[in-house]
Formats: structure tokens, C-alpha cells, sequence
């Protein structure tokens, strides 16, 4: 945010991406060794710690000539907040710093890959999504829209989740309801009728909704399976973090035309992969 001189975007947000990114450079820690809470704190809420973050940085760029004690300070603020980060810490009787617990635990960052699905770059490639949270570059492999929900239904199958990133400001998206569907006409739009009213997702009006802003990146949830209902639809089962709320007590169930209109993109691991395009990488 500093070297882009206010341009990048600093908020709560990030991409799946960043998580093994911050694996890769500065390793891990258990919650119990760092709860990032203070005493007082009942819960996680970040509002305040995001505005006093980023009003310290723009007070920074405001004067100018960046000088050598604001990223001191800036992490002032983050051991306030959250606490200071241990060098060292006992877990399970044995010593270790985030890099050694890191290597113990044994997620390696490079065993991950995230898929999107957008045409205005070549398929089979890799490019940098044009999304605001993307300020780390990240790279994503490029596929056709039947790809990509193959590679998710085929990692479900062989016993593998995937993160999922992707737009629920739709109307059809009620956590209150536990359900997230696509629906065309909203007059006539009802969940006993929603087969007759879902739209029918092409590569065209997905890319369509992407370029105008209908389809936003918005939020990350986890794809845990798949379902389907009493007619024989698919569903897909997806976990929020928004806790054990609604009728499925933190799980809602997502329809496929809104999985397919509505995805930016998915992170898993290559393992999960069809053998075609595992070969391709």
C-alpha cells in the first residue's frame, strides 16, 4: 500500500492465495500459542483495527517522503490490537518457532494452484486476476466454465474441499434461508419454483457479468460437498465464516447455475486434480 502510494487496496480482505503466501515467508502458528486477542476481547472483530491500519497509512503517504520509523509503528499498532507475535512456543511437548511448526504441520504452499474461468484471457494460461484483492499479483490458471466445475466435482469426489471466492450480494444468496440460487425473473422467483426461474450460465453472460460489475469478488467460503435436492438437482454444500447461523447452522446449500455464474475463482490442491490436467501443469 506504501510503495503503491495509497493505490492498492487495504481493507480486512485478502485471497485464498495470501494465506500460503504468508505460510510460505513467515511460517505458522496454533491458535492456542497465538489467539490474536487481547484480554479483553470476547470475539473477533477487526472494523476498528482496519480503520486506525489504514488511516495510519495514509497519514504516512499525506506527509511524504516515507521515513524510517512508520513500519516500527504500524506494528505497534498490530501487537495492540492482536498481540505480539511469540518467537518461540511448547506445542504438544516440543519447542518451535511459525517456521518449524510450519515444516511440522506440512502444508506446502507450492502443492496449491487457483482456477478461475474468464475469457477475455487465453484459456490454458496463467494470468493475473483484475480483482482489488489481488494486490499480492497472484496468478490463476485460466479454464473453460465446464473445467473448472469438473475439477471441483472430481476433488469432492476423491475426498477433497476447495476454497471458494465469489460474489454473494446476489438477492438469491439468504443466509437466513440457507440456500444460495440464481434467479432470472425475481417477480415470479420462488425457492419452490426456483428451477423454472434460474438462469441458464454460459461462458458469455458469466463473462458479461463479470466485466459490469454484477459479479464482484466478495467473500471466500470453503465447498465442503455436493447434494442434491428432491427433483435431482445438484447442490453444493458450502461452509461460511460467518458462524453457526440459519437453518444449517453455518452451511448453506449453493445451487450449480450460481456456482457457475458467481465463482471468481477456486484454490485446492494439484492432488485434487483430473489426471488431464495435472499433466497439463
Amino acid at each position: 500500500y506504501i510503495l503503491r502510494q495509497g493505490t492498492a487496496n487495504f481493507s480486512e480482505g485478502s485471497l485464498a492465495h495470501d494465506v500460503f503466501r504468508i505460510i510460505d515467508l513467515f511460517g505458522m502458528l496454533p491458535q492456542d500459542a497465538y489467539p490474536g486477542l487481547s484480554e479483553s476481547d470476547t470475539g473477533f472483530d477487526h472494523k476498528e483495527l482496519s480503520y486506525v491500519l489504514k488511516g495510519f497509512l495514509d497519514g504516512v503517504l499525506e506527509a511524504g517522503n516515507p521515513g524510517k520509523h512508520w513500519e516500527e509503528a504500524f506494528n505497534g499498532i498490530l501487537d495492540c490490537y492482536i498481540g505480539e507475535v511469540p518467537e518461540s512456543f511448547n506445542w504438544n511437548g516440543k519447542n518451535y518457532d511459525p517456521r518449524s511448526f510450519a515444516d511440522e504441520i506440512g502444508i506446502v504452499p507450492e502443492d496449491y494452484i487457483s482456477i478461475t474461468s474468464f475469457s477475455h484471457h487465453p484459456y490454458n494460461e496463467f494470468f493475473i486476476l483484475e480483482i482489488p484483492d489481488n494486490y499480492s499479483n497472484g496468478s490463476f490458471l485460466n479454464l473453460e466454465l465446464d473445467a473448472m466445475v469438473e475439477i471441483i466435482d472430481h476433488a469432492l469426489e476423491n475426498g477433497y474441499t476447495i476454497a471458494w471466492d465469489g460474489d454473494v450480494e446476489e438477492e438469491g444468496f439468504s443466509r437466513k434461508k440457507g440456500f444460495a440460487l440464481l434467479p432470472f425473473d425475481k417477480e415470479r422467483y420462488s425457492p419452490s419454483n426456483y428451477k423454472a426461474t434460474e438462469i441458464r450460465v454460459t461462458e458469455k453472460n458469466r463473462q458479461e457479468s463479470f466485466e459490469s460489475f454484477r459479479t464482484t469478488d466478495d467473500h471466500l467460503m470453503h465447498i465442503t460437498g455436493r447434494a442434491v435436492d428432491q427433483d435431482g438437482n445438484k447442490f453444493y454444500i458450502i461452509k461460511n465464516s460467518w458462524g453457526e447461523k440459519g437453518p444449517y447452522n453455518g452451511y448453506l446449500y449453493m445451487s450449480e447455475a450460481y456456482l457457475k455464474m458467481k465463482t471468481i475463482f477456486i484454490t485446492l490442491n494439484r492432488e485434487s486434480l483430473p489426471v488431464k490436467i495435472y499433466r497439463q501443469l
